[in-house]
């Protein structure tokens, strides 16, 4: 294989496709991406896609959406396509090749109901879906709801293999930068989500901001000679941001875990991945770091023996799109590094500055420096204080348009027209070190009660959901005259699994205001798990909704309405 560039070649004021067909030709050899060959059988080995292949795949795949779906009036992205698949690499060939063709990509994620689905396809008027060669379950219902014509895209292994013809592709970044490059959405974590669409002048300004020098960004994704297993899916922000923008422009080498239903199974197999490649692949060496979702590092952080495992085939856990409990962090950053990111889709992942292994921060120790980040000073980010928390203010983050260096803010590619906007984000400062902040939910989780007062819940809810009993909870009280808490508990938890729950509610409760405090006759115990965005954090609206008679019940029956 080709020596792997280190640093990597600068890949700005160019188009992706462009992009990666120039590595392809340079670095045909050097490998791309990691995937297992056989999900289910480890021992078959894993596939290595170099960058020659992938270009190739992507040239096949453009021949094919002309050849079976047909070239659009006007290339120029004004159409679009939308992919529902497997969580495998076709995400990040499609949205290339149907750039080429003169299309656009939707990928909608696969976890929401029809109806938002369909939803979603409605508001950006797409009438043509692609599939994966097995299609999801999810697509059926979809087009019974949502007609469209349907063509089921080759395998990602016919894909790789096809040896075919480049396709045609002229357009510069010059002439064609504000043309769309693909369509993601919002979280949907407060309700429906909403397509966002990254042209690729986004793209670019993505990758100039995740380059700063001065100070210098961390180099958790920015160094190519990293390895980094990646859990988080294709169809989010996060894995378009891996396959397209840190595999190809940073060149940055991604494993594929073996996948599975849950976070519990999905962590084992994904221990058992770590070790195979280590004994059998690669001599001993360490995987840099693994990249997940909150759940998964909350389940690893819990699991002392698979802790134990994962020690000693994982040098660094990356975890980003929510919280963890204090006992989880705390038991991972005992053992091995442990750090967390801020991403969104209308900005991606955002620049950080370099923090140290050593859990030190201008040379002072951080006991827990891993719940904190300190936000690049280039995003111009203003923090405005909206409520009160136990454990200090808590700050709306907004970005402020800056026109000396508007490529560091790609979230004004998206909205051109605006001075500032909101990130929607809310942090709290470290009581010691200014530059670190703790990323402390939405905006949008902030409790709104009848009598006028506020509370934001997340570090209240993280506390509970610490329990061991706890399976996930959430407090609801928005134009209630108080707050209440719907809580699932883990099986078998039983009676002395509520009782244990209480008393820690008891504790929690002294730490908030008197108008945000629970009683114990305001806790709705429930069984089915809560609705689950695409990142697989709880969507919080969904949970209201199913719930909805429920609380309402409860409340009247505080009030002595019963």
């Amino acid at each position: 294989m080709s020596v792997r560039p280190s640093p990597w070649p600068e890949a700005t004021s160019e188009l992706l496709p462009n992009s990666l067909f120039k590595f392809a030709h340079e670095y045909p050899d050097v490998i791309y991406a990691e995937y297992f060959s056989d999900p289910n059988d480890l021992a078959a080995g894993y596939r290595q896609i170099t960058y020659r292949e992938l270009a190739n795949a992507v040239h096949a795949t453009a021949w094919w959406i002309e050849k079976t779906v047909g070239r659009p009036k006007s290339p120029d992205g004004s159409k679009t396509m939308v992919y529902l698949g497997e969580n495998d690499f076709r995400y990040g060939i499609v949205a290339l090749a149907s750039v080429m063709v003169g299309y656009k990509m939707l990928f909608p994620s696969p976890r929401y109901g029809a109806a938002a689905i369909a939803r979603l396809i409605d508001q950006v008027s797409s009438k043509i879906m692609l599939t994966s060669d097995i299609p999801l379950p999810v697509v059926e219902p979809v087009l019974q709801q949502y007609p469209m014509r349907t063509y089921a895209l080759p395998s990602q292994a016919v894909l790789f293999e096809k040896d075919t013809q480049p396709y045609p592709f002229t357009k510069t970044f010059a002439q064609h930068r504000h043309e769309p490059l693909v369509v993601l959405h919002t979280s949907g974590t407060t309700g429906f989500p909403k397509p966002i669409i990254w042209s690729h002048d986004w793209a670019d300004s993505y990758v100039r901001s995740f380059n700063l020098s001065s100070p210098p960004v961390t180099e958790m994704f920015r160094r190519s000679d990293r390895r980094v297993m990646f859990l988080f899916p294709p169809f989010h922000a996060s894995g378009i941001v891996r396959q397209l923008l840190l595999g190809i422009t940073n060149g940055l080498l991604t494993i594929t875990p073996p996948g599975a239903a849950t976070p519990g199974e999905i962590m084992e197999r994904m221990a058992d991945a770590l070790e195979f490649l280590m004994e059998r692949e690669e001599q001993g060496r360490r995987v840099d770091v693994l990249a997940l979702p909150p759940p998964h590092a909350e389940y690893l952080g819990t699991h002392p023996a698979l802790l134990d495992r994962i020690v000693k085939t994982a040098k660094v856990v990356l975890f980003s799109g929510g919280d963890i409990s204090l006992a989880a962090g705390t038991a991972i950053a005992s053992k091995m590094q442990l750090t967390n990111d801020i991403g969104s889709t209308e900005l991606g992942l955002w620049p950080s500055l370099v923090r140290s292994e050593d859990g030190t921060w201008n040379g002072e120790k951080v006991e827990d420096l891993w719940r904190y980040v300190p936000l690049h000073p280039a995003l111009n980010i203003r923090l405005d204080p909206v409520a009160d928390s136990p454990e200090g203010a808590l700050c709306e983050a907004i970005m402020v348009h800056n026109p000396e260096h508007e490529w560091v803010q790609p979230i004004f590619k998206i909205f051109p027209d605006s001075k500032e906007k909101s990130l929607g984000d809310v942090f709290i400062r470290h009581p010691h070190h200014p530059g670190l902040w703790k990323h402390a939910g939405r905006i949008d989780d902030l409790l709104n009660f009848s009598t006028s007062e506020k509370f934001h819940p997340v570090a209240a809810e993280t506390k509970i959901a610490g329990h061991p009993h706890v399976e996930e909870c959430m407090m609801v009280g928005t134009r209630r005259p108080r707050a209440s808490l719907i809580v699932r508990l883990k099986e078998r938890a039983g009676v002395e699994g509520v009782k244990g729950v209480w008393e820690l509610v008891q504790k929690v409760n002294v730490e908030m205001p008197v108008y945000a405090r629970i009683e114990r006759d305001m806790i709705l115990v429930v069984e089915e798990a809560f609705p689950k965005t695409a990142k697989g954090s709880v969507r919080k609206k969904g949970v209201v909704e199913r719930y909805e008679n429920e609380v309402e019940e409860m409340y009247k029956v505080a009030a002595g309405g019963a």
